[in-house]
């Protein structure tokens, strides 16, 4: 089987061009505010780092510091925030009224990333999680709801001022109906191409908001419309549970096998369909940073990776009769 390896946290920042690679969760993970599951051990950390408002202006890391990581099951989004916040405030009483300007994470979620505006309809959500777990958007009349049913959330103190949440995210089609949301329930599954962000509201003991923190660069025009369009909402990518077996025969129309898994100096792919076709191999990082790339032609290559950091990598092979991605090692 794939190994799996814990990662070193990179600097990374997505844009829209950026696609995050989202590990699966082997076994459930309990939502305790503990992340104690394989699959948070196993995967890297993004930043929440891009201030939006004021766009592109200076935030202490004594006020502010976070950072996100994500895993996936069938059932669930699992999202893992981890925020260092020198002031947790929520001065508004009512979870309806200025939910925007409480401290909360905000995840912004387009199921099939067919992106749009959704501020009035269930095309994707812009879920305000708050500190007491409320969690808002806004319905077809423009005004908020509590949809305290979709996420289940715990938030854990872990050190002065620092605080781990952790989320269990029910995802839905556009046809979400408060009323019946079991109708519209989409299950998750591999290679499943979603919209997904992830910010920060601010709040120092205030009645509104000082800053506004993403994880994506935004540019001045759009730095607060991500919850009235999906339109630039970050790419991710969920990816199939690492249980290819790198001694398996490759068979006619099977894809591709990239072996060996782990290695430290050399990996291999080699195609499953005979012929020659136009073949483009990527490698990225699993925060999405592109590599390596390389061009060929034959039905096998094999390219060096003693250049490149220990941890876990994404590959994916495009040509004619494929695309299609897959996890390796490197040692």
């Amino acid at each position: 089987m794939f190994v799996l390896l814990a990662l070193s946290p990179r600097a990374f920042t997505q844009t829209q061009t950026d696609t995050i690679f989202t590990i699966h969760a082997d076994t459930p993970v309990t939502i305790d505010g503990q992340a104690t599951e394989d699959c948070w051990a196993n995967t890297d950390w993004h930043p929440i780092s891009q201030v939006w408002i004021p766009w592109h202006g200076s935030v202490s890391a004594a006020d502010f510091t976070g950072k996100f990581k994500v895993a996936w099951d069938s059932l669930y989004l699992y999202v893992l925030v981890d925020v260092t916040d020198d002031s947790l405030s929520d001065d508004h009483s009512d979870p309806l009224i200025q939910w925007y300007d409480d401290d909360c994470v905000e995840v912004f979620i387009d199921e099939n990333r067919s992106k749009g505006f959704h501020q009035t309809n269930n095309n994707a959500f812009a879920y305000h999680v708050s500190i007491f777990y409320d969690v808002i958007d806004l319905n077809s009349s423009g005004g908020p709801v509590n949809y305290k049913n979709n996420i289940e959330v715990v938030m854990d103190t872990v050190a002065p001022h620092k605080y781990l949440w952790e989320m269990a995210i029910k995802n839905y089609s556009s046809a979400f109906n408060v009323n019946d949301p079991e109708a519209s329930r989409v299950k998750l599954s591999p290679n499943k191409l979603m919209g997904f962000t992830i910010a920060y509201c601010d709040n120092d003991k205030g009645t509104t908001r000082e800053n506004f923190i993403g994880s994506m660069n935004m540019t001045s025009a759009t730095a607060n419309d991500n919850y009235i369009t999906a339109d630039y909402f970050g790419s991710m990518k969920l990816m199939p549970p690492a249980t290819t077996r790198v001694d398996q025969k490759v068979s006619e129309n099977e894809g591709f096998k990239v072996f060996p898994v782990p290695s430290s100096d050399e990996i291999s792919v080699e195609l499953g369909t005979s012929g020659q076709f136009n073949n483009r191999l990527s490698v990225k990082t699993m925060a999405g940073r592109e590599i390596k790339s390389l061009d060929f032609t034959e039905n096998k290559i094999s390219f060096s990776i003693e250049d490149m950091e220990a941890g876990m990598y994404v590959l994916s092979l495009k040509n004619e009769n494929t695309s299609e991605s897959r996890i390796f090692i490197k040692q």
